[in-house]
Formats: structure tokens, C-alpha cells, sequence
């Protein structure tokens, strides 16, 4: 059996070209035959890569290292009758590891029945040693990819936290409010108005993705970083845009002024958002100053 050491140095030639995933099992044939089964997968123009686990304490340490691991094929009994189970607690609860994707690869259901397990653990397939065959497995690490893949796009599309988000709506309101004759085109305009309105809704998003990972109630974050005139005014940008939606380029055109003390109005509310930076206070406030009696 291959040492620890041995097993880690071969993810050296690991790279993003390819999917990683991790095979922890007691049984070297299960390795073997796994391996031969899934070598030729490819998602998203990617192949995938192995490392090999032969207890669950030896996948902890590989796990810990490295984290960024696609999908885990997990055999439930090995050390003891819970190694595996405690392997998944261990993944989701003491890593705070959510993203990688398990799957239980067992010959003895009995030891985890699947409706006990899927209720209490964040797993994606259940395959039973005895009953699966290679195309089972095959399609359950297919889907794994998918959804580890999806998992990350929407990690990445939260990384800006609310505050560099509302920094950024500043800045196109700023950037409005500047033109003080109002000289914008209805196309340009239209395109500033859909970006405030795409990055409230990405904060928006942002604090229900936050509240799906600590398990918390929808809407708990939201009610810790805004008031709720502070979320009404995030959102109200929504009226301009449907104003908008039912003006033509010549009613835009006529109506300029009037869209235009409308925006002054939002940015009036804007400013008083608590956690909006300060700079980016002073500078819309410097910009209102243009628009005050």
C-alpha cells in the first residue's frame, strides 16, 4: 500500500487542465476498477485526475491539504463501521468544505441506510458495490462535475462583498449625476440604469448565498446589513428601469428632465445607507450639492 507521502506526490503534476477527484476506499481493486471506469471523463473540456485514499483518516489529511478537490468516492466502512460518515462530518462541519461533492460507494447498505443518509449528510449519489454498474458510477461523477462546476461560478460571482458592490453603484450614480445637462443617450443611459439594478441584485444574492451556507433563515443577513428603508432604497431602482422598459427615444428625449430629478432623488436615499463607503458618500454628496436649493 502506498504511503501518504507517496499518494501526495503525485498531485504535483496536478493542474487546472484537469478535474480531481479522490478515491477512498480500503479495497486496492475498487481503486483499480474506479479508476478504469472514470479515466476517460471529461466536463467542460476538462479531463480529470486521481488521488487515493485507504482510510478515512488518510483522506482527512489529503482533504486538508487540498481542499479544491471535485468530487470524493467514498466507501462508508473501513476502519470502523462509521469511518465514512465521520469522514463527511468531518468534511462539511470541520473544514467548512462545501463545495466538494460526495459520493457513498458502498457493498454493505445495510451500514447506511439511504433514506437516514440523505437526510442527514450533504451527499450527491448512493452506489451500491453490489448492485451498480460501470455506467452508474460513471453518470454520478458526470453529474458531480456539473454541479461542483456550478458551485464554483456562483462562489466566484459572490467573492465582491456588499460593500465594494454598493461602492460600485455609487460610482455610475456619480458618474449621472455629473452630466448635469443631462446629455446621456436613451441606449447609454438604459445600460447604466441595468448595471445598478444587476449589482443590488447581486448583493441581494450574496446575502441569500451566505444564509444557505451557515443554514441560517432567509433573509437573516439581508436584515443585518440594511434597514428596511435602507433595502427599499437599494431596490427601487427597479421603477426607473420600468419607466424605461415603456418610454420611447422620444419620450426619453422629452422627458429628460424629469428621469433625470428622479435619479437625484434615488441618490438622495442612496447616501444614507449605513455601510456604503465613506468616499463614496463624499462624492455623490459632493455631486448633490450641484442640485440643492
Amino acid at each position: 500500500m502506498l504511503t501518504l507521502r507517496k499518494l501526495l506526490n503525485s498531485y504535483i503534476m496536478i493542474n487546472n487542465s484537469r478535474w480531481t477527484i479522490l478515491i477512498v476506499d480500503d479495497e486496492e481493486c475498487i481503486h483499480e476498477n474506479l479508476e478504469i471506469t472514470l479515466r476517460d471523463i471529461e466536463h467542460a473540456g476538462r479531463g480529470v485526475c486521481f488521488l487515493h485514499a485507504y482510510s478515512a483518516s488518510q483522506a482527512r489529511q489529503i482533504i486538508e491539504q487540498y481542499p479544491e478537490i471535485a468530487v470524493v468516492i467514498l466507501d462508508v466502512m473501513m476502519e470502523s463501521d462509521e469511518a465514512g460518515l465521520s469522514f463527511v462530518r468531518f468534511l462539511r462541519e470541520e473544514t467548512g468544505n462545501k463545495n466538494s461533492r460526495v459520493l457513498l460507494y458502498t457493498g454493505q447498505p445495510g451500514i447506511a441506510p439511504k433514506r437516514e443518509v440523505s437526510e442527514e449528510y450533504v451527499i450527491d449519489a448512493y452506489l451500491d458495490k453490489n448492485m451498480s454498474n460501470n455506467d452508474d458510477c460513471y453518470v454520478a461523477v458526470r453529474l458531480a462535475l456539473k454541479s461542483y462546476e456550478k458551485l464554483l461560478e456562483l462562489n466566484a460571482s459572490s467573492k465582491k462583498d456588499d460593500v465594494t458592490l454598493l461602492a460600485e453603484i455609487a460610482d455610475i450614480y456619480a458618474y449621472i449625476l455629473k452630466d448635469s445637462e443631462f446629455s446621456l443617450e436613451y441606449e447609454r443611459f438604459s445600460e447604466m440604469v441595468n448595471s445598478i439594478l444587476h449589482l443590488s441584485q447581486e448583493i441581494l444574492a450574496s446575502y441569500a448565498l451566505e444564509d444557505l451556507r451557515d443554514n441560517l433563515k432567509l433573509g437573516t443577513t439581508k436584515m443585518q446589513r440594511l434597514s428596511r428603508e435602507e433595502y427599499t432604497t437599494l431596490v427601487s431602482i427597479r421603477h426607473i428601469k420600468i419607466i424605461l422598459s415603456h418610454t420611447s427615444v422620444q419620450d426619453y428625449e422629452t422627458d429628460k428632465e424629469f428621469i433625470f430629478n428622479m435619479i437625484v432623488r434615488e441618490v438622495q436615499k442612496f447616501v444614507d445607507i449605513k455601510i456604503l463607503p465613506d468616499t463614496s458618500r463624499d462624492s455623490l454628496e459632493s455631486c448633490l450639492l450641484c442640485f440643492t436649493d
